[in-house]
Formats: structure tokens, sequence, C-alpha cells
């Protein structure tokens, strides 16, 4: 396959840096800035090159052989067989035999992972004998039909070999693939290495030009527009294919300004104060690869193009630890799964270079311990966060961190663990959307006692407009929010909390919100929400709704711990060690329970719905949770 490269006609000059202005809408396609790329490519070296060092360099790689901490993973590497491309696991979503993508998706992300691993092997051990198998997991995936997902391989062009794109799996392949040339060097057939190359030109890089070139709607290669976790995943695996391996320095300097460029798209999805909507696992998957993206383009440009130059990715920088309720417990919200915490590597990298002084973070080492080719490697050669000196020790977590623009509260006890708790505003048009405007989780100690489930095991449909909110996990149904005329909340932008006031201080918080926007009921006259949090161990969460003419209105708690009804009325809640009290108040109306367990493939969780037995023009339901 012949190597195709567009210049493209100029239409404006960025200069020498980014600005990013808050806007709703992406950066629509453009043809490149002939000025920006030029000045680009003066930085850039004669050769290409990728993340750590070639496994020529013996002193460095004998260093990390020498070190034991490879000696499990070689042992294990004795009896690696490449994982087979299977072509019933590929078709696996289209012909009913599995729910969803994932079957397919996991096979063809385990042979990324399997050349990842040989070329890991010959790099520490440098005899040849994982030679033969990088080279023939190489020569397999570059056979293989499709390199993308097969739930977006769009009318089967890439299987068919009609036509390429460029999505997650895809860009993974290509910065794979990119960095096990370049790892391995001369030990590689030079003719497997041509052809490698012209596959990531045919597959990759000329699907991206294309795209910019025609400035087509086409579903294919659409990444460029995305303003969530996709844009940088993408952009990651194709920029830092092209440092790696295109040899002449304009080439890659046009993409490396395609990153520079199209990464502001992905800076948009979060807020301007650093909130990032999808949760810490996504967090982790998007805000990760823009780290591994602006390492690469770092490195490549000796520091003279700095994708942390702009202000916001210091915000966005401070999300995980802004988050966390208490000492590593963070809320599953959107799409996060209960448990999950911020990438120990990514937040390494994060505050060596920000100088935030997490401590424990900073201090360490990530040597033997290899999940692919790119940020592992990265993060045991030099690098931009090994080359920076710390900062000054974080303090304590402050009694508080409010992430305004996004209505986000995370509000701590005063020392020690104790009663801590996340208030969620937000709107229902967020990223990995759940209808959980409104929204709040409670922990005690470690464990989370009560509020957001978390995401659930993604099924065919589950980023299908139609069936999304079919799941009561992702509807509001399975958050803490009112079900108000037994409706629930409804999707878009327009459903969203507004503050109407908020008052912190050293003992308290308060925060009000206005959720009415959330239900579609034009008899809703008004519908309130009220966090009062004290940090002697309670929270009052008062729900206040006024109609035109008298509805049905009910509230929920949602929890994953054993629920013991009390004599008194109230509910315990115990998990672990942790207990929790919650006592009703419905003031002049009378409530009925009704509870019902819910799991939707993910881990079951308790749905206790409080319920006014009858009709309401005026009501109001207050659930305290105060500390055993």
């Amino acid at each position: 396959m012949k190597k195709r490269f567009f210049r493209i006609v100029v239409v404006c000059c960025l200069g020498g840096g980014i600005s990013l202005s808050a806007q709703v809408t992406p950066l629509p396609l453009k043809p490149v800035d002939e000025h920006r790329v030029r000045e680009i490519a003066s930085w850039l070296p004669p050769q290409p090159a990728g993340l750590g060092d070639p496994c020529s360099n013996r002193k460095v790689w004998d260093t990390l052989l020498k070190s034991g901490k490879y000696d499990e993973f070689l042992k294990e590497m004795e009896q690696f067989v490449f994982p087979p491309f299977s072509k019933e696991d590929y078709f696996s979503l289209f012909d009913g035999s599995a729910p969803s993508s994932g079957r397919g998706l996991n096979m063809m992300r385990e042979r990324a992972r399997g050349l990842s691993k040989v070329t890991w092997a010959e790099c520490l051990t440098n005899d040849n004998r994982y030679l033969p198998l990088a080279e023939a997991g190489l020569r397999d995936i570059l056979d293989q039909k499709s390199w993308v997902s097969p739930r977006n391989d769009f009318d089967f062009k890439n299987y068919n070999g009609v036509g390429y794109s460029v999505e997650l799996t895809s860009a993974l392949y290509a910065h794979t693939i990119a960095q096990t040339l370049y790892l391995l060097g001369d030990r590689l057939n030079p003719a497997l290495k041509k052809e490698a190359v012209e596959a990531l030109f045919q597959r990759v890089f000329n699907p991206v030009l294309d795209k910019i070139r025609t400035q087509n709607n086409d579903r294919e290669n659409r990444f460029l527009l995305m303003t969530n976790n996709y844009n940088h995943v993408c952009l990651s695996g194709v920029v830092g294919a092209a440092l790696t391996v295109i040899d002449d320095p304009y080439q890659r300097a046009v993409f490396a300004y395609i990153g520079e460029h199209y990464a502001q798209n992905g800076l948009m999805g979060f807020g301007d104060d650093g909130y990032c909507s999808e949760g810490v696992g996504y967090y982790n998957y998007g805000f990760g690869h823009y780290v591994l993206l602006r390492e690469n383009i770092w490195q490549a440009t000796g520091g003279k193009l700095d994708l942390f130059a702009i202000p916001k990715v210091r915000k966005i920088a401070g999300y995980a630890t802004h988050l966390q309720i208490s000492e590593g417990v963070f809320p599953a919200i959107s799409d996060s799964h209960p448990g999950a915490k911020p990438d120990p590597a990514m937040m390494h990298y994060l505050s060596r270079n920000f100088q935030m002084g997490l401590t424990a973070y900073d201090t360490m080492s990530f040597e033997g311990k290899i999940n692919d080719n790119r940020m592992s490697v990265m993060m045991v050669f030099p690098n931009s966060a090994s080359l920076a000196t710390t900062g000054a020790q974080e303090p304590a977590l402050p009694l508080r961190s409010f992430f305004e623009q996004s209505a986000i509260l995370i509000t701590r006890p005063a020392s020690g663990s104790g009663l801590g708790v996340v208030m969620k505003g937000g709107n229902n048009q967020e990223h990995h959307n759940h209808n959980d405007v409104g929204s709040y989780t409670v922990a005690l100690g470690s464990q989370l006692m009560a509020g957001d489930p978390g995401a659930i095991p993604y099924t065919a449909d589950i980023f299908t407009a139609e069936f999304r909110y079919t799941y009561k996990t992702l509807a509001s149904y399975g958050h803490p929010v009112p079900l108000v005329d037994g409706k629930t909340q409804q999707t878009g932008a327009k459903a969203r909390a507004r503050v109407l006031k908020k008052d912190f201080t050293d003992q308290t918080d308060l925060l009000v919100m206005d959720l009415a926007s959330a239900y579609e009921l034009p008899d809703l006259k008004q519908l309130t929400r009220e966090f009062i949090y004290d940090r002697n161990g309670r929270l009052a969460v008062v729900d206040r709704v006024e109609f035109g003419t008298p509805r049905t209105f009910e509230t929920a708690l949602i929890t994953r711990a054993t629920v013991t009804r009390l004599p008194s009325g109230k509910l315990l809640l115990e998990r672990e060690n942790e207990k929790l009290v919650v006592a009703i108040d419905s003031y002049e109306n009378s409530y009925t329970l009704h509870t019902e367990e819910i799991s939707e493939g993910g881990v079951p969780y308790t749905r206790i719905g409080i319920r006014l037995k009858e009709p309401v023009l005026k009501g109001a339901v207050q659930l305290l949770y105060t500390v055993e």
C-alpha cells in the first residue's frame, strides 16, 4: 500500500499556543494550519521516536531485567500463547450469541495486549526467544480483517476491506503496533516493518486525513468532534503512532497539530471547574489518554508544545482529589463502578507535573507493572513526571470541595473517618448520563452506605436513546431522587438542577436545589431538595413539592447495605462495621415503604420507595441520616 499524504490549505493561524473558550459546540473540522504545522515541524527531531528506549539500549533494559521485578511476568510468559482472532466472537453481538459487543471487543483488545507482552518479554530477555512470537503476532494482526470494535464497524466496512475507520480499538492497535516497531527496531524483519507502517497509513493515518480533507459527516472518524473520553483516547493512539513511525517531520507535525487542535474538543466535555461528568472510571480512561497524548507530543517537541499549558487542564487534574469523600473513597456517579478509584500511574504523573504534593502518588514506582507497551513503558523510562520536582505536601482533605459550575458538593467531617456526602446537581445531558439530577451519595468510613448505584454491564442497546433509560439503574428510578406523579426524570440539558441557596460554615453545609425542570409535568409548581449536612454526623435530605392539582409523590433510598426496620420505625443500614440510622418524616402526610431489589446484571442494590399514601397539593419528606 503506497503511503499517501495530504498537504491541506491554510485557513488560519493558531500562533504559538491554544486558546480555549467556553463553547457549547465542538470545534468543527477544518483544514490544517500550515504555518502552525511548519512551526511544530521545526521542533521535531529528524527521526521518529516512541516512548521509552529501543531494545538495543541494553544498559537500560538489562537494569530492568536485573531488578527482579519482572521475574513473575517472565515466568508467566513461558506458557504464553498469542490470543487468536475469533470470527465467532467478532460477530457475537449480531448473531444473538452475546448480549453486547463485549465478547468481541475483549477478544480484540487481548490481542493488542498480547503484542505488548511479547514486545516487553523480548526487550527484557534479549535472547530471541520471544522475537518469533512478536513477529508472528504482528503478522497475525496485520492480516486481521478489522481493527475496530464490532459495534463500530458500520456496515462491516472494515471487516470486508471496503473502508477503514478510527475508533477506540483501532487507535489502541495503531499505537501498540507503532511501539512494537520502535522498541524492537532492527530486530524485526524489515519487510514486516515496512508492511506494518503501510497498514498504519491505510487503516489509521489516511482515514483521519481524509476526514479532515473532505469534512464529511459520515459516522466514521467522528472522534475528532467528540467531547467525551472518545476524543482523547483516539487522538492519543493516532498521534502517538504517527510520532513513533512516520519518517517525514512535516507529516509527523501534521498529526501533532491534529492532536493539539482537536483535543480541545475533549476538554470541552469537562466543566470549566474541572468536573468530569463521566465519573472516575472514565476519567481514568479519557483523561489518562490525554496524559499519554501530552507526553508523546511533549517528548517529540522537546517540551515546546505542551498540552498542560492550558489553564483548564490544571483544574481537570484536580478532579479526582477533590471528588474523594474520604481517603480512597469515591462516589459511583454516572457509569463509574462502585469502588472505582483514580489510576495510580495517571495520578503520579499529574501530581509531579503540576506539583500537587500528593505524596502517596509522588513516591510510587511502576517497575514490574505491565499493562501495555505504551503507558507502562513510559512510566519506567524518563518522562516529564520523573524529571519534575515534587511539590510541597498537600494538606489534608478540606472540609468541602465544590464544583460550582456543575453544582457538585463534596462535604466531609472535620477530622478522622466519619460521615461524608456528595450532593449532585448537574443535568441530564451529561456524558455517560444517568438521569440523576439531585442525587447524592452517603459514605461512612470506607463504606458507601447509600446513594448513587453506579454502572451496570453494557448491553447491546445501552447507548441507544430509545432503550437506555428503560434500565432502572440509568433512569432516575434507580437513584435517590423523587418519583413525581409516577414519573421519572426526563432526559436532556433542560433537566437541570438550579442552586437556590448555599451556605457553608465550619460546622454545617446547606445546599438547596430546584429540581422541577427534571420532571415533565406542567402541573408541577415547585420541587426543591434541601441538603443540610452537620459535621457531627448528620445529613438531612428534605424534598418539598407543590402541585396545581393533587398528585402522588415518592422519594427513594438507594443502598447496598443490609437494611433492618427498627421498632421506632427508623431504618438501620449496616455495611461491614459501619452503621447508619435513617429517620423518615413526612410531616402531616402518612407514608408507606416499598422495597425492591435491583440488579440488571450489576451488583444488586435495594431501592426503598417512601411513598405518600394520598395524592397531595403540597407535601414534604425528610430523610435524616445519623451515625449510629
